[in-house]
């Protein structure tokens, strides 16, 4: 009996022996396999980590982009109104470009791509690999322009550039205002890529007009000789090309002391007269021999058209006119001014004579050759008959040189636009300006200029000056596909 009881339990034992050994193992081959499902879930989730980092440093650099180039279009206006092809020909940028690689801002080639630091180098002392060197900056992506498009009609298919009115406020035709669209590309260090549109809004920068304020604005960066001027507290402005200097101005002038400024943009042209229609041409020498005003239909008729309206004892006056028809003189019925030109002639103005406006008529007067004004005794007059001191109602346009001589007194009341010459003032003449004074060059050797400006901005080439527009805050921020 004892022996079938051990028998018995021996044979139990074997059996659960037989059953431990595949339990053991089927519950490695558990363990291993959920193992290797952790180790794969990890990994996926690793690489899904480094991808989503990958595309939010590709975002972030596409977004450090977009502001780079809206620093740039604050700092170079100009370009806010031409399509990026147009930008490597675009007279007028203010400042030095952003750009750390050959090739600069404007150049829009493929793979023209600028980096981006997460921290600069030598401004914050950070370890950031545990190297002992406190400063390392961390490159995170780069970036590059993909286009930008001006658009004043809200078709981006028209060509607009160059087109808005400095001087008003443009608006599209369904209200809104002129747009730049601006799209910039991100790319991170692994690769990833990301594309960004925005738009910027632009309006009128009308606070350009008086900050330029230009009593004297001479565009040769080298001026031949300033001498005695005073502007009264507004401005020289001394012409500064891109790149020279950056946006900095230049010293004020000390002797004597007047505030002077810098400005990229060239003098508007001289102004065009080909497209004016009803122009009356005047002699080149005024005295008190002959009538030098050609405008008169009948001289002999001074009933309708009164001779001592426009010429008398050396003094012409320009403006409104009526010839025996009724038919207004000079004015060109598109702005309003009455335009009167010496065709290819220079201009003499002698000791007493006078040119001016009739105080009412807004008169442009073309000198297609040079401007000889000859001061003495008795003081010469180029403004308005009214003797009101504005410079509103008359601008004198000179294609060739101004030269100024004598030693007496000359009082301008106006604008005197020398775009393609040197004003040169001689001997010992007395300069008196109400308005404006704008010259390729200027050279006083002896002369004394005093330019007082008035709150008159808006000349006939006022429009013509190269746009400043403001930028506004981008808007409609679209992540786009990349292409």
């Amino acid at each position: 009996m004892k022996f079938l009881l051990l028998k018995t339990l021996l044979l139990r034992r074997a059996k659960d022996q037989g059953f431990t050994l595949p339990v053991v193992i089927a519950i490695g081959l558990v363990m291993i396999l959920l193992s290797t499902v952790n180790m794969i879930q990890s990994g996926e989730e690793t690489l899904l980590s480094v991808s989503k980092k990958g595309s939010s440093n590709a975002l972030a650099s596409a977004e450090f982009g977009i502001a780079r180039y809206r620093e740039l279009l604050n700092n170079n206006r100009v370009l806010a109104v031409y399509n990026l092809d147009q930008w490597t020909t675009v007279a007028g940028q203010a400042c030095n470009d952003i750009s750390d690689s050959a090739g600069g801002w404007a150049d829009n080639t493929p793979n023209n791509w600028k980096s981006v630091t997460a921290l600069d180098e030598n401004t914050l002392s950070v370890d950031l690999n545990n190297d002992g060197d406190t400063n390392d900056s961390e490159s995170i992506g780069q970036y590059q322009i993909v286009n930008y498009i001006y658009d004043n009609d809200n078709d981006i298919t028209t060509d607009n550039n160059g087109d808005i009115d400095l001087i008003s406020d443009v608006v599209n035709n369904d209200g809104s205002p002129p747009r730049g669209l601006l799209t910039v590309q991100g790319r991170s260090t692994d690769g990833s890529e990301a594309q960004i549109q925005v738009e910027i809004p632009l309006g009128i920068n009308t606070d350009d007009l008086d900050s330029l304020d230009p009593a004297l604005w001479i565009e040769r960066s080298s001026v031949t000789n300033i001498g005695n001027v005073n502007v009264n507290g507004s401005n020289i402005v001394l012409y500064r090309p891109a790149g020279s200097g950056g946006c900095d101005d230049p010293p004020d002038l000390s002797s004597p002391a007047q505030n002077t400024i810098s400005d990229p943009r060239l003098l508007p042209d001289i102004v065009d007269i080909t497209a004016i229609t009803n122009v009356r041409t005047i002699q080149g020498d005024i005295n008190t021999e002959t009538d030098p005003v050609t405008t008169d239909p009948d001289p002999n008729d001074d009933e309708d058209y009164p001779r001592d309206n426009y010429f008398q004892n050396g003094e012409i006056i320009l403006g409104t006119g009526y010839d025996d028809s009724g038919a207004t003189q000079a004015l060109n019925t598109l702005d309003e001014r009455y335009y009167y030109t010496t065709q290819t002639a220079s201009l003499v103005i002698d000791n007493g004579e006078s040119i001016l406006a009739d105080g009412t008529s807004k008169v442009i007067l073309y000198v297609g050759g040079n401007l000889d004004i000859n001061t003495g005794a008795n003081l010469i007059r180029l403004g308005n008959s009214s003797n009101i001191a504005t410079s509103r109602y008359l601008e004198i346009h000179v294609n060739g040189n101004v030269t100024i001589d004598g030693d007496g007194d000359l009082e301008i009341t106006g604008l005197l636009h020398v775009p393609n010459g040197t004003v040169t003032i001689s001997g010992s003449a007395s300069v008196n300006v109400t308005g404006s004074i704008w010259a390729n060059n200027w050279d006083n050797t002896s002369g004394t200029v005093t330019i007082d400006t008035d709150d008159y901005k808006f000349y006939s080439i006022t429009p013509d000056r190269t746009p400043k527009p403001l930028t506004y805050r981008p808007r409609n921020w679209e992540t786009q596909e990349v292409q």
